[in-house]
């Protein structure tokens, strides 16, 4: 792998945008440096923040760091300021991204996973499955922007004069302090916002729409948008897209709104398709779930789940639905 090549790949995997290709390729990249670099010295949790610190101190010494306003590496430093990253990437799913005053942090959670985290304002965030979110590490005394791929829900510090703001791929979502749920992952075709209490803003191109507790916004390119509003839901056109905002349930302390269920490790999804519902279970499940027949609009599902396995889930929908499967390795396949 070249060092331009490096460059890039690890740019895309610090920022939640690898194909599982890519991510496999860096990954195995890194197995063969540190084999390369510490074979056989027991040393297996290492002080990561002091290695990161080794290295770019070596760096400023040899004149290739660059403090201020960007931070620039020379090709030949790449692969070790590389493997500092992914060193700890190795750790509890939380990272370094760039270094000291702009130090960015980085939370994941694979599919199968659910963490919680609370950053330095005192925020707290649960990160559902297959989900990404970045953020400043001296967020507790710096602009409050934090960057999301896949869904979260929000327990925001109350700081007047510092708003805290949710980058996603679409819009952007601002508060003071509140409880709220944000479900943006890449692909899904729309972004939804759940107000618990509080009040948030919801932001798209100069577009703006403010949300009251027990209210949800979804996100979506008009030609998506298919006869599928429920009744009382209110439109607002933006142009290129519309928002459509339901009320809803938005009981916290029960989880009994759907939108806030998963923080509770139950699935459960109501008038989903077929192609949905797979993209959902096998986030959920971290299994690779494939439909290789194509089966009538009008089968949608809804269900809730606790401890039930992928299988056991699937047994469920037989029920109501004229379907088979075939499990092959980690792959499950649905078809007629």
């Amino acid at each position: 792998m070249s060092d331009q090549q490096l460059i890039g790949l690890l740019e895309k995997y610090l920022q939640g945008n690898a194909t599982e290709e890519e991510r496999t390729a860096l990954e195995s990249w890194y197995d063969e440096y540190r084999s390369a670099q510490m074979p056989d010295t027991g040393f297996s949790q290492p002080d990561l923040l002091q290695m990161y610190h080794t290295i770019t101190d070596q760096l400023k010494r040899d004149g290739e760091w660059q403090e201020a306003p960007v931070h620039k590496i020379k090709p030949r430093w790449w692969r070790m300021a590389a493997a500092a990253v992914l060193l700890l990437v190795a750790g509890a799913g939380i990272w370094l991204l760039v270094p000291h005053a702009d130090r960015q942090l980085a939370m994941d959670t694979r599919d199968g996973v659910r963490k919680k985290v609370m950053l330095e304002d005192g925020t707290q965030v649960w990160l559902n499955v297959g989900s990404h979110l970045t953020y400043p590490a001296n967020i507790g005394s710096s602009r409050r922007d934090v960057y999301l791929n896949g869904e979260a829900f929000f327990e925001v510090a109350k700081k007047e004069t510092r708003p805290f703001v949710i980058h996603t791929t679409d819009m952007n979502i601002q508060v003071l302090g509140t409880r709220f749920n944000v479900k943006a992952y890449e692909g899904d075709g729309s972004i939804e916002t759940t107000l618990v209490d509080g009040r948030v803003a919801v932001n798209r191109n100069g577009n703006s729409l403010v949300l009251e507790p027990g209210e949800k916004a979804i996100l979506k390119k008009k030609d998506r948008v298919k006869g599928e509003l429920s009744t009382g839901s209110r439109i607002v056109d933006w142009g290129d897209v519309l928002v459509i905002v339901e009320k809803v349930a938005t009981d916290v302390t029960n989880k009994k709104a759907t939108e806030l269920v998963w923080m509770d490790d139950r699935l459960e999804f109501r008038d989903k398709s077929f192609p949905e519902l797979v993209k959902l279970m096998s986030r959920w499940y971290d299994r690779k779930i494939i439909l290789t027949d194509t089966f009538p609009s009008d089968y949608r599902f809804k269900g809730t789940f606790k401890k039930e396995t992928v299988t056991e889930v699937l047994k469920a929908l037989q029920v109501t639905a004229d379907f088979n499967y075939t499990i092959k390795g980690d792959s499950i396949y649905i078809h007629h």
